[in-house]
C-alpha cells in the first residue's frame, strides 16, 4: 500500500524522505505496466547525494 500524501515527510532540500520515496516506488511497481516499473525502479535506485553532486 502506497503512504498517506498527507504523511509523507519532506526534507530540507524538498526531496521525498527515502523511506517514503521506497513505499511509492514499490506500490507503483505493483501496478505499472513492465516499461514503467524498469523507470521507477531506475529512480529509487538514485542516491540523492550522489545525484545532487552531479547535477
Amino acid at each position: 500500500m502506497a503512504p498517506d500524501p498527507r504523511s509523507m515527510e519532506w526534507q530540507q532540500d524538498g526531496e521525498l524522505a527515502r523511506a517514503d520515496l521506497d513505499a511509492l516506488v514499490n506500490a507503483l511497481l505493483r501496478v505499472e505496466c513492465d516499461r514503467n516499473s524498469a523507470e521507477l525502479q531506475r529512480l529509487g535506485q538514485i542516491d540523492p547525494p550522489a545525484a545532487a553532486a552531479a547535477a
